[in-house]
Formats: C-alpha cells, structure tokens, sequence
C-alpha cells in the first residue's frame, strides 16, 4: 500500500481498530464494576446482553473505521481499492514528447528546442511522463533504445514508419538514448537523457555532447596539391641537400561546414614531398611555430640513427632545430612527428615522404602525383556540420571517423578533380601515414602497369597489378597509362573509406575515344 504520511492505509485502519476495542473492553469492565458496587444480581440473560452489546459497537466501530472518510492520502495520490496510488495523469499538457528523425547515423530532433539538432541532449524534471516518437528519415534499421529505463521502440526500416516508447523518468542523472543496431551506436547514433539535473548518474559510456559551431579557418585548403612534386634529378654526383619544416596547428575544414584543428608540416597535409638522391647528405632545418600550444618532431623512415632524427628535432614552440643524415638507400620513405603521444599526432596530420631516387633514375613519365591516406579520429560521423573534436575513446579503439587522402574528406573530387589526358603516364607516390589503418590502394578503371612493391626503387616492379596493399608507415611507388577517358576513381577498396569515411579522388582523364579498348554500345552501332 501506498505510504500516508509514514503510514499505510493498513497500518492506519488497524491503529482505529486497536483504539476502539481497548475503548470497549474498557465499557465492558466498568458496566461490571459497577454491578459488583452496587450489589445487584443480574440474570444470564442480561449479563450476555451487556457483551453482545459490546460487542456490536464494537464491530460498528470497526467497520466505521474502514469507511472513515477522515483519511486521505498524500499529494499526487488517491484511494483506488483501498490503496494510495498515483492519480492518473491523461492531460497531454503534462506529458513531455521529443520527436527525433532517424537519418544518416544520427538522431535529428524534429520540433521546438531541438529541431534540427543531432543527437540533441533530451531534459525533462523528475516524475515527468515521456514519450519519445522515432521517425524513419530514410530506409535503413534504427531504433531507440534506453537501458536504464528498460524501454525500445521496434526496429523501424521503412522511410517515414514511426514507433514510440513511453515511460516515466523516475530515476534522476544523465542516461544514454541510442539505436541497438549493431554498429550504430558507435557510428554515431547516441545522445544524453538527462532527468533532473543530470547528477547522481555517471556518464554513459560513449555518450557525447552536441557539436559545437565551426570555427574560422587559417587557410582555405587543408589539402596539398598532389602535384606539388619536386623536379627529377638529373645530376650524377652526391650533394649537400637542405629542407625546410615548420610545425604549424592550424584549424581548417575537414570538409564543407565543418573544421577541425590540425598539427601539420608547412601548414598542408600531408607536409611537403622531398627529394634527394642516394649518396647525398640531407640537412634539416626544423621550426616548431612560436603560436603552437605542443613540442613537435620529425621522424624519417630514411634515417638510419636513433628515433630516425626524432631526438635530435625535439623542438619547442618559438624554436628551432637541425640535425643531418646521409641517404644510404633509394626508395619512397614516410616521415613523421613522434612526440608523445606518438598516434595522435600522426592523426592530426603530422606526416609526409622524402624520395631518395637511385644511381639509376626511374623512367621518366608524363605526370608526378604525391598522395598519402591518413585516419583521423574525431567525436562526431561524417557530414556533422560543426566544429570536430578530436577523440582519443576513437582512436584507442582504432576506430577513425575519416579515412582522407591528403588530409581531407574526398579531398580531390568536384573542382580539385585531377587532371590528366588520353596517353598520359602518370607515377603516383602513395604513402599511408596511418597512424593504424591499412591501405587496399587502388583505381577504378585502370590496372598499374608498374608497381614499385613496398617503395623499393632498386628491385624490378611488379607488373598488371589491381590493388595494392600498403601499411601504415608506408608507400608504393605505381605507374599506369591511360588508354580511354573517364573520370577514373582512387579508392582505398576497403570500401566504407571510401563511401563513407572519404578516402576519394578523381583523375579525370579527357581525350579521343579508342573503341577498340573500350565500347559503351558493345560494337552496336
């Protein structure tokens, strides 16, 4: 039974018993007393009219204090069959209703405070009636479902279908709302349930705040031009050759309407391509920006010594450091920054490629492209307009939001589209800076003519090769010709990169048609 002021209705009606028998046993024993003092004799009869009498008014007390309308029950509550139970509440006025759009791996709320916001946090006072309505913003599978509340709608796969839960929040703190689908949850389907003012509950695991706004960028291109590629060599002799780095943090758009706050060389990721030939010394000179908030490095996989000059560069804000190395092995090596912590840096774009060309220089080719595909790891999916921050949860688990090439979200599409022509042959320097995904390079539409497996300039290349597999830390050296136009499509082929996480680029190849290659209408007309 429901409480009444610290007591239950049972424990009332028998307190309203016990008083009213003491009471009556008290009348009985004074009618007695009373004969006794007065000496008078009373026949059987009477003596058991006194009890039965007692009796009943006794019994009439009782049942009156079953019906005794003098109790009432507390605030919110009311007597339904002899309990105190929470007055039913119908009035939609007291009833708080969210609406959230199930649509691109995200929440979307719909209506009020929350519209158009993702994943929006959900506040209601404690006690309150809730119902929150999915609404099928696409043909997928999504749900919502809470844990603590012990509710979930059912799985919704038809665009525009609608489910509901509906619950009292009785429980005070800050709970996860979420889609059940496996994978959804982590691809960014989760907001916040806060009941009261959020305390008492410890975060939910995975649960994250609302974007914030994007923020002004420094430069209007995070992206380096892949074809800023250093001249070939000609010279025969050895050399004394000097490059020059600067750490730069700098905030730039991942992709159109959101930014995010990068670690770079030279400002552009990946940071500068170098070149020098075996037999030459290379001198670096390395400046960390005096507006940078950490200590940065370089480590060069074509360093033989210790840290690959990562001690010797280990360079403060507003400094600068050089170091020299002799370049003893020809090939397409990968540099980077290992400052603690070493993955994070990498991930914010801290790395590029120095080529070292043998004695005996590759064949020369129309056309040089540098690309390098890197992960980055941010709280937000793609395609979340805002400012991305970055997640460390994200990147423990090996999870990247974005799969880039060159630092951004299908960075060489649309009006970055590369260029080429019918006949051209272009050698594309391809590195993974990582700092964990491996890489299924590869190019819709064409087949290398050559690889230069694992960037090793001086073994015979691999020929008529489809994809190419290249580790983090990593390149490949490719040659291919096209034969036929057509926008010709750079992939990472473990294809969700690709599609969904944007590590995409298009050559777009113009020219005269060759039928006899390739024939749209199958030799028809």
């Amino acid at each position: 039974m429901a409480p009444i002021n610290g007591l239950n209705l049972r424990q009332i009606i028998y307190t309203r018993v016990y008083i009213v028998s003491i009471r009556y046993v008290s009348y009985v024993n004074v009618l007695l007393i009373e004969m006794k003092e007065n000496k008078k004799e009373m026949s059987l009869n009477r003596k058991k009219s006194v009890v039965l009498t007692a009796l009943l008014v006794a019994f009439t007390a009782f049942a009156g204090c079953l019906g005794d309308d003098e109790v009432s029950c507390g605030e919110g509550t009311e007597l339904v069959d002899g309990e105190c139970v929470p007055i039913a509440d119908d009035k939609e006025s007291n009833t708080i209703t969210f609406t959230l759009i199930g649509k691109d791996m995200s929440f979307i709320g719909d209506g009020e405070d929350i519209d158009g916001i993702i994943n929006p946090d959900l506040s209601v006072p404690l006690g309150s009636k809730v119902v929150i309505n999915l609404v099928m913003g696409e043909a997928n599978l999504h749900d919502i479902t809470l844990d603590e509340f012990d509710v979930a709608t059912e799985q919704l796969y038809e665009e525009g279908s609608m489910a509901s839960v509906t619950f009292t929040a009785d429980m005070e703190g800050t709970f996860a709302y979420y889609c059940s689908v496996p994978g959804h949850r982590a691809g960014g389907m989760e907001g916040k349930f806060i009941v009261g003012d959020g305390e008492n509950t410890v975060d939910p695991v995975g649960s994250i705040e609302n974007i914030g706004p994007a923020l002004a960028v420094d430069t209007d291109n995070i992206a380096r031009d892949p074809m800023l590629v250093p001249e070939p060599i000609e010279r025969t002799e050895s050399a004394i050759v000097h490059i020059y780095m600067e750490a730069v943090e700098l905030t730039a758009e991942i992709e159109s309407g959101t930014t995010f706050t990068y670690w770079t060389y030279n400002g552009t990721v990946p940071g500068p391509m170098f070149r020098a030939r075996v037999g030459d010394t290379v001198v670096v000179h390395f400046s960390n920006r005096a507006e940078s908030m950490m200590t940065h490095n370089v480590d060069f996989h074509a360093v033989t010594a210790q840290g690959g000059g990562a001690a010797a560069t280990s360079t403060a804000p507003g400094t600068t450091s050089t170091f020299s190395f002799k370049a003893m092995h020809a090939g397409l090596f990968v540099y980077h920054c290992a400052t603690p912590d070493v993955p994070t840096h990498i991930s914010k774009g801290m790395y590029g490629m120095i080529l070292i060309d043998p004695e005996t220089p590759l064949p020369t080719v129309d056309k040089e492209l540098y690309l390098m595909q890197g992960d980055i790891y941010t709280k937000w999916r793609p395609g979340t307009v805002g400012h991305q921050e970055f997640d460390d949860e994200a990147l423990f688990d090996e999870n990247p939001t974005y799969v880039v090439f060159n630092g951004k979200f299908a960075s060489f599409t649309g009006n970055n589209t590369i260029k080429a022509e019918v006949g051209d042959t272009i050698r594309i320097y391809f590195g993974v800076g990582g700092p964990n995904t491996i890489s299924s390079f590869h190019l819709i539409g064409e087949i290398f003519d050559n690889v230069y497996n694992l960037a090793g300039l001086e073994n015979p290349p691999l020929e008529s090769i489809q994809t190419v597999l290249v580790p983090p830390g990593g390149a490949v050296v490719v040659d291919v010709t096209f034969d036929v136009p057509a926008n010709y499509i750079l992939v990472d082929h473990a294809l969700t990169r690709t599609f969904q996480k944007g590590a995409v680029g298009i050559i777009e190849v113009t020219g005269d048609e060759n039928k006899e290659i390739y024939d749209e209408d199958g030799g028809q007309n």
